[in-house]
């Protein structure tokens, strides 16, 4: 989190506080030139790439003149964060009677974000909800949820289960389709000589099998489909049945 965090409250909440219009002459760039150019190197290069400097060439000026807009790094990956929480699609929830439909496409919209801009599930910024774009989200899903009955806490915890399934389905997702995801297929070969049916019999055979069905080691759309649904099980347990206490021990 930033180190002046009232200065990254009053960030985030910029456009929702009236501002006295400044004397002089108006600023060259804009918090929110700042926070779109530090978006757009994030998607292009990954979080790694966004430094002040890069910003600042991204907007033709030098990196000095960024402070007196925002505090520091950390608040300008939060700013982003928040701007894309806040541009998410996402579907009307209060129009989908059928729960298990309403939450599904809840998931999808989270995962599809987090697709989109994989810094943001990768190791993003600080995720506390201080900002309106991520308070917002996080209203509007529990709107979704609240639908069902559960007590508050159950709720909280059934939304941050798909959340976080979600997040952890992107990263899969994104490091599968990096440049070096198909080295399989090298090692395959090599790998034959050693994992053999005498020592492994059922990392060969599963294996085998579901390789066979997904036509690749891997199907994340499968991985991501199967693991929502047995979610949605759960939480159906919880709204269908009795409540089920945690066991703790």
């Amino acid at each position: 989190m930033s180190r002046d965090i009232p200065e990254l409250i009053r960030l985030l909440w910029r456009h929702e506080i009236p501002v006295a219009p400044a004397r002089g002459r108006p600023a060259r760039i804009s918090v929110d030139d700042l926070v779109a150019a530090g978006i757009a190197i994030a998607d292009a290069d990954g979080l790694a790439a966004v430094t002040m400097r890069a910003v600042a060439a991204r907007l033709g000026t030098g990196p000095m003149s960024l402070y007196a807009h925002v505090p520091d790094k950390t608040a300008l990956l939060a700013l982003m964060s928040d701007r894309v929480l806040a541009a998410m699609r996402h579907a009307d929830y209060d129009r989908i009677d059928d729960w298990r439909e309403r939450l599904e496409r809840l998931a999808d919209d989270n995962r599809a974000v987090l697709l989109e801009h994989a810094w943001l599930a990768a190791g993003g910024p600080d995720p506390m909800p201080v900002g309106p774009g991520a308070i917002t989200k996080y209203e509007r899903e529990l709107r979704a949820l609240d639908r069902l009955g559960l007590p508050p806490v159950d709720t909280d915890a059934c939304l941050t289960l798909i959340v976080d399934f979600a997040r952890s389905s992107a990263v899969s997702a994104v490091a599968a389709s990096a440049p070096d995801a198909d080295w399989w297929q090298e090692a395959g070969p090599a790998l034959a000589e050693h994992v053999v049916p005498e020592r492994f019999p059922l990392a060969t055979s599963i294996g085998a099998a579901a390789g066979e069905e997904h036509g690749s080691a891997r199907d994340d759309e499968h991985a991501w489909r199967f693991g929502l649904a047995r979610i949605l099980d759960g939480i159906a347990s919880l709204a269908e049945g009795p409540p089920i206490a945690p066991d703790m021990d």
